[in-house]
C-alpha cells in the first residue's frame, strides 16, 4: 500500500475494513484492488453491485485527494457519480480499480474511473464530480 494512504486513520477506515489497498495514489490518479471474498457477493454467487460502487466511489476519490496533499481542503465530498456495470465479479477475482482526474475546476473536480479483474476484463465503468471544500483562511 501507498505510505500517504498508510496510515492510523486508514486502520479505522471503511476502506480498510472492506479489504481496499491501494496500489497507486498521487498526481490525480489512484490505484485500487480487492481481493472478492465471500462477504462480497451478493445471493445470487456474484459481486455485490455495492461492492463495485464502493471501490469506484473509493479509487476515484483518491484520485481527488491525491492531489490536495498539502492539505488545503477541508472535505472531499462525491456529489454525483454515473456506473456502467458491464460484467459480474466472481468469488476469488483480485479487482483493480483505476482512476484519473478528467477536468480539475476550482471547487468541483470530474472523475473518471474503471474496473477490471485479474485477467483484464472490465467489470465497470465510471464518471462523476467530487466537490473539493476549501479550508477556511
Amino acid at each position: 500500500m501507498h505510505e500517504d494512504i498508510t496510515n492510523e486513520r486508514y486502520k479505522t477506515s471503511f476502506e480498510y475494513h472492506v479489504g481496499v489497498g491501494f496500489k497507486q495514489y498521487g498526481e490525480g490518479i489512484c490505484e485500487t484492488e480487492l481481493q472478492i471474498e465471500q462477504h462480497h457477493l451478493n445471493i445470487g454467487g456474484t459481486v455485490h453491485g455495492g461492492i463495485l460502487a464502493t471501490l469506484l466511489d473509493i479509487t476515484m476519490s483518491g484520485a481527488v485527494t491525491s492531489t490536495i496533499l498539502d492539505k488545503s481542503a477541508e472535505q472531499v465530498v462525491t456529489m454525483q457519480m454515473n456506473i456502467h456495470f458491464l460484467r459480474a465479479g466472481q468469488l476469488g477475482d483480485k479487482i483493480i480499480g483505476h482512476a484519473e482526474i478528467a477536468k480539475y475546476g476550482s471547487t468541483i473536480v470530474y472523475v473518471e474511473g474503471e474496473i477490471v479483474n485479474q485477467d483484464g476484463k472490465l467489470l465497470a465503468r465510471a464518471s462523476g464530480g467530487w466537490f473539493i471544500k476549501k479550508k477556511s483562511k
